[in-house]
Formats: structure tokens, sequence, C-alpha cells
């Protein structure tokens, strides 16, 4: 039975996009206040993706998850001249890493848009540059009074503003060329974790389970990739903690697309914030909390049978479908 739904679950995979598409939109938030007065080219910037970016729009897997950072480098930053000229700011994408490690180089990918606060100035170019605000005041006085004297030179305004993008600026990055998405490698060995420190309110599993009942367990998570079942494994030892964090990540966003900090816990396990990246993970594990509490038990009692099992699994299902996991990119 376990293994027939697994052969569903790997058929619906074989048909998933691996590949972020040209063209697509990726929203992305500064974790610094950028301002032409302080750029200089080349310097690094750092921002963090706002949105998980799914294959087949919003209802597929998660590809790359929200909380990724993003690396920039500044390539133009110009102050607006004190006659002539707005200020610039211009920032390539270089790459993308996930909380798992996972490395996107060499990327192609402009600025679009920068949401601005009403009343703000300044647009974004065609050729993804930032352009900062008119100086209404110096423009204004150059028409009327065209400075003919050395005096009337020095009497000129300051020059023009610069392009300032505070802290959290949401900016929208979109895709020159397409990204392809690492694929977990079938059958591919989890490194076996140390025993985990259970709290004492959650007792250890005794006596061990059998390799059916483990079978039973870890099947409904076996495929997930390697880096989601690292942090999944502790998560399940903290249900409590699960719990809170689905219902942090489910509640509704304001309208520049951030959760509220209502309900958010600095204080809970590495595990759980890591599986914040993944809400509908999130939703399967709290819909069963009595599975998932014991999918905990069993790996703080018996790790390395637990991972063994996922491996096991692994074989058997990419064994039944290994043409459809080559015809998807799956690396060997």
């Amino acid at each position: 039975m376990v293994s027939a739904a697994l052969f569903a679950i790997l058929m619906a995979a074989g048909t998933q996009e691996l590949i972020i598409p040209e063209g697509t939109i990726l929203p992305v938030i500064l974790n610094e206040t950028l301002n032409t007065a302080k750029l200089q080219d080349n310097d690094p910037v750092l921002l963090t993706l706002a949105e998980d970016v799914r294959a087949a729009g919003h209802r597929g897997p998660i590809l790359i998850p929200r909380g990724s950072d993003v690396v920039a480098r500044v390539v133009q930053s110009e102050r607006a001249g004190h006659l002539i000229g707005r200020a610039a700011l211009d920032m390539h994408i270089q790459e993308i890493v996930t909380p798992a490690g996972v490395v996107y180089d060499g990327l192609s990918a402009k600025i679009i848009d920068a949401a601005k606060k009403k009343g703000e100035k300044g647009e974004v170019k065609a050729d993804g540059a930032i352009q900062g605000p008119v100086h209404r005041v110096r423009d204004t006085f150059l028409l009327v009074f065209p400075p003919t004297t050395l005096i009337q030179l020095i009497s000129l305004p300051k020059r023009g503003p610069d392009v300032v993008l505070p802290v959290e600026t949401r900016l929208y990055v979109k895709l020159m060329s397409p990204i392809y998405v690492d694929t977990p490698v079938a059958a591919s060995a989890i490194s076996v974790p140390q025993p985990v420190s259970v709290p004492r309110s959650i007792p250890q599993v005794s006596p061990l389970l059998t390799p059916a009942a483990l079978e039973v367990l870890v099947a409904p998570v076996a495929i997930y990739p390697d880096a989601v079942l690292r942090d999944l494994f502790v998560a399940c030892t903290h249900t409590s903690q699960l719990v809170q964090a689905s219902q942090w990540v489910h509640q509704p966003r304001d309208a520049a697309g951030n959760l509220p900090a209502i309900g958010y816990n600095p204080l809970w396990d590495q595990s759980v914030h890591a599986m914040t990246a993944y809400p509908d993970v999130l939703q399967r594990l709290t819909s069963d909390i009595d599975w998932t509490t014991k999918l905990g038990l069993a790996f703080s009692a018996q790790p390395s049978e637990v991972v063994g099992e996922v491996q096991r699994i692994r074989a058997q299902t990419y064994s039944l479908q290994a043409p459809s996991v080559q015809a998807v990119g799956v690396v060997h």
C-alpha cells in the first residue's frame, strides 16, 4: 500500500517544473539602506527573497524558499549634479543562496520596480537602473534665471536629491534567463545526524520500532529533499513549536506581503525556524500531530534506522520509475 502511494506521488512529481523560467518576477527586500551619497561602484548589497518561488504557479512545490539570501553588487552609483542630471543607482543580482546552502549564481536579472512610499519620487528605468527624483527648485531656478555671472552660479541651489532606498524596501526583480533548480538525488544518502536531545515532555520510544512500523511513519516524507528532511526530523521533536509556527506563517499578510510580528517567537528551535520556509510542509505536519509526534520520537530514539528507511524507500521508489526520474533531470 505504501509503495503504491509513493508510486503515485513520484508520478505527480515527475511532471513538475524544475526550471524557474525567464520572465519570473522575484520580490526581494533590502537588508540595508542604500544611498547614492554613500555607495560606491562594486559595493555588495544584501537582500532577502520575500516570497517562495514555486513551480506551476503558486500551487506547485517550492523551488527556492522565501528567506533565501540574494546578493547584488553596485555597478553604478551617481549623484545628481549641481547644474543638471539626476541621481542614479544600478545594481546587478549575482546569486541566490538558500537556507540549505544551495547557491544559484551567474544570474541574469534586472530590477523592474521599487515599492515607494506615498509622496516619494524616483523611478526604475527600462534598463533596470533606479533614477532619483528631479530637483524642481534647481531646475526652475535655472529656467527662470539662467546664470550669467560667477555670483549667480554660486547662488544656485545645492545638487539634486540622492536615490535613497530605506532598509526593508521591496524591489521586484525580473529574471532575464531561467534558473535550473537542483533536484534531490534519487535514493541519495542522508548524513546520519547525531541523536537529538528531546524535551522532557516527550518520552523516549520504548521498545524500538520495527522496520515495518518505521516504514509507515517515514513513507509520507521519504522523497522530500535532503535539505528539508534534516530540519523536518528534528522539528518533529518540537511539536508545540511547530503548531505555533504553522499558525504564524498562515496569517494574512499586509499590503507589502509581510507577515505580522504577532505570533512569531525567536526562541523556537532552529529546525522549526527553518521549516517556516515551507508553509505547506508545516501544514502537513500540524494536521496530524499524533503522526508527527511519533515520527519525532522515532527519530530521537532511532536516527540511523529512520535515515536508513528513507534510503530504502527512495531506492525502491526510484527504481520503479527510473525512466521518469531521468526525464526530469535527477542527478545520479
